[in-house]
């Protein structure tokens, strides 16, 4: 029996594995958890099919002169890549290389931790993430207020009594920008206080159905809607703890400009009754505590009026701030909260109480449309038209592209271009442990081990936990014989990258050390660190026991605010004190932050950006045009036994409930003549889709609701990639129109 945190989604379960020699016989949760409690989902019961997959690669792949994919040897695939990137770089320069980095990365340590050198090493900037698909503009929002792109408050669920939800539903997701493992418990304990929960939503999703209240709003409609919330709260705001820390005169400019945003102006474009906007209102002022927050309904919304699409992403993610500082929530036990994570992470590093903050718009743009870069990353939407339009005067384009650990094929816009863009690229290479859209169609394909042969820490999510807490899991295997660790895989890129700029490789172990070697420096010089001030020699010869990715973890453990300090916080924590508890340790509920948590070069929370101000006065203007909802408005949906892209081939996950379908209302389906599991199109002027419709009463009139993450019915085929959150280069996704007809 061996412990282990799961990997395969946000919610970083703590599991129990039986193990058989070099089988996993059995899954369960891990009661001892200390953060799970014995929770588990269907993903996390399928680790152990996810690790003896047959259809799991192990050896890498090369595209021979017959464009067909063979097994090759490791040196062989490293090989082609030096060959082929040596004269792309040579020849065309660092902008010439793209990268695309799917979510994965972020489950796991070596993408933090590794792909940082990688990236220097090819020198390029040219970074695209499914970030710019998902949750960019919550993070936006964020590092504009407070500073950095992980100082997102989340909700202090545990300890609130009025919870009002927009757009997501962990009840099947998991919560996600909220690390909240076993939601389920966590809401039925919710409701057991006393305690409310109200959900927004155009569907009445599994978490809708377990809510005190569901009110269906217009898709797209969020930020209008917040806004008024925002109009009737800001007025006689109570800003509490972040009262200090809010400048009056930006707070006045805020309240001025929703103005015009009153629950009877907006409830024509929401089609929310303007008494329920007004309780709502008033149920969050009163409740003892309280929290506001939104996910994927209103990171990705954007309202259609007419032949118009108005992305309002980035809005409506800043306006959930507001109403949460406006009801004095921020930094308030059972409101919204920054977690304190054990590794560290942006929001603890640098000067407590202030930093350099971001520039959005920022200073980058797009080759093709002149886009700009959203913290540090090119809108994903773009990257077909970046490989496939050559500059009229020099002729350059991205000429090779990195995938790692994404499908973008599948999970981006732009689903038939980006196919012919990859297959015009002088090198296509994928790092990936599955033939999928994408890397199928790569020169080189590098698979990694099974996750079970690596150490896990969650050192993202617990930036976005709802409890503070520290785990650790060991490698359950060792990396089978011909396979590699993805460290190994990453460190060996860098090492080519960095050979071809200097014209002397380094070795994987030199990357490895010097990767160290930059954590303790960072360590040394940051003023915010328990071992600031010390020499990174010092640092790196107390983890000299330790390799990889568990090196990196205990420098970072013990520099960061709960650490040793190497010897000058001798209570603090080290990696062995993980290590020694198998079952984690709980260090409490989360705690009033401000104003050490901000990192904005004014020292306080930068309330009102002039950039969403900007937002928030075009948003005004559509209060005062006629709305035309159209008739077909496309929605999105989790489903519970699938991330996304991934796993949609282990045999436990499909099938069932796991297969796409367009949901849609009975009145619309008897209106075109549908029946339940019949065939349906779905389309735009850019694409169509064909799938099952699945006719049920829970959908509002007008909605097509369809999961993503599918390559034989992908959503994505549907979306205009010129409808793009100018702030954070997320295209719409939520709130499209569609054409719904009969197959």
């Amino acid at each position: 029996m061996v412990n282990r945190i799961c990997p395969l989604c946000e919610a970083t379960c703590g599991l129990t594995l039986t193990i058989e020699g070099t089988e996993v016989t059995a899954i369960r949760g891990d009661s001892e958890d200390v953060f799970s409690r014995g929770y588990i989902c269907p993903k996390g019961v399928s680790l152990g099919e996810l690790h003896a997959d047959p259809q799991r690669l192990t050896t890498p792949l090369i595209k021979g002169e017959d464009g067909q994919l063979h097994p090759a040897s490791w040196d062989e695939a490293f090989a082609v890549i030096r060959d082929r990137l040596r004269p792309i770089l040579g020849e065309h320069g660092p902008q010439s290389v793209g990268l695309f980095l799917g979510n994965p990365n972020v489950h796991n340590l070596s993408g933090p931790f590794y792909l940082p050198a990688f990236i220097k090493a090819l020198g390029t900037t040219q970074r695209f993430s499914a970030s710019t698909v998902d949750q960019m503009p919550k993070q936006v929002a964020c590092a504009l207020m407070y500073g950095t792109a992980l100082s997102v408050p989340v909700p202090d669920i545990d300890r609130t009594h009025y919870f009002l939800m927009l757009g997501a539903n962990p009840m099947v997701s998991n919560g996600s920008m909220m690390t909240a493992a076993d939601f389920p418990g966590r809401l039925r304990r919710l409701r057991q206080r006393g305690g409310t929960l109200v959900v927004v939503d155009p569907v009445r999703t599994r978490t809708a159905a377990a809510a005190s209240e569901h009110v269906s709003i217009r898709p797209g409609s969020d930020a209008l809607w917040l806004a008024s919330l925002a109009h009737l709260l800001a007025q006689a705001a109570d800003l509490g703890l972040a009262q200090p820390w809010v400048d009056a005169n930006e707070w006045e400019s805020i309240v001025q400009l929703l103005a015009p945003f009153t629950p009877e102006a907006t409830a024509q474009i929401t089609g929310i009754d303007p008494a329920t906007t007004h309780r709502i209102a008033q149920e969050l002022k009163e409740a003892p505590s309280a929290a506001v927050y939104g996910r994927m309904g209103t990171t990705t919304s954007g309202l259609t009026n007419g032949d118009q699409v108005i992305p309002m992403a980035t809005l409506a993610s800043w306006l959930i701030d507001v109403i949460n500082i406006s009801i004095g929530a921020l930094d308030s036990p059972g409101g919204v909260m920054f977690p304190l994570p054990v590794a560290g992470g942006p929001s603890t590093e640098g000067s407590a109480g202030s930093g350099h903050g971001v520039q959005i718009p920022g200073r980058r743009r797009t080759r093709v449309r002149g886009l700009p870069s959203a913290l540090g990353e090119f809108p994903a939407s773009t990257l077909a038209e970046e490989i496939d339009t050559p500059d009229p005067e020099s002729g350059e384009r991205i000429r090779a592209v990195f995938v790692v650990g994404g499908n973008p094929i599948v999970s981006t816009p732009n689903q038939e271009r980006l196919t012919a863009a990859f297959r015009s690229l002088d090198l296509l290479v994928s790092v990936d442990p599955y033939l999928t859209a994408t890397s199928s169609l790569a020169d080189v394909v590098l698979p990694v081990a099974s996750p079970l042969t690596r150490p896990q820490h969650d050192v993202v999510f617990n930036n976005l936990a709802v409890r503070n807490q520290a785990r650790y899991s060991a490698p359950v295997f060792d990396v089978p014989e011909g396979e590699k660790d993805e460290t190994e895989v990453l460190a060996q890129l860098a090492a080519i990258a960095a050979g071809i700029a200097s014209g002397h490789e380094p070795t994987t172990a030199q990357i490895d050390d010097l990767i160290a070697y930059t954590v303790a420096a960072q360590a040394c010089t940051d003023t915010a660190s328990r071992a600031h001030g010390r020499a990174p020699e010092e640092l790196l010869e107390a983890v000299s026991s330790r390799t990889g990715v568990e090196r990196i973890l205990d420098l970072r453990i013990r520099s960061g605010p709960y650490g040793d300090g190497f010897g000058s916080h001798p209570d603090g924590l080290t990696l062995q004190h993980l290590q020694d508890a198998p079952h984690g340790i709980d260090l409490g509920p989360l705690q009033p932050r401000l104003p050490e948590v901000l990192r904005t070069p004014s020292g306080r929370i930068d309330i009102a950006p002039d950039v969403l101000l900007e937002a928030l006065g075009n948003a005004a203007l559509l209060l005062n045009e006629p709305t035309t909802a159209p008739r077909f408005t496309l929605v999105g949906r989790r489903q519970l036994r699938s991330n996304n892209s991934w796993m949609k081939g282990l045999p436990t996950l499909t099938g069932g409930s796991n297969i796409p379908t367009a949901m849609i209302h009975t009145d619309d389906a008897t209106e075109l003549g549908i029946v339940d599991g019949a065939d349906v199109t779905v389309s735009t002027i850019t694409g169509s889709i064909t799938l099952p419709a699945s006719v049920r009463g829970d959908v509002a009139r007008g909605c097509v609701c369809i999961p993503h993450g599918w390559a034989e019915a992908n959503v994505n085929a549907l979306v205009d990639v010129t409808a793009i959150d100018a702030l954070a280069g997320t295209s719409v996704l939520s709130g499209l129109q569609v054409n719904l007809a009969p197959a």
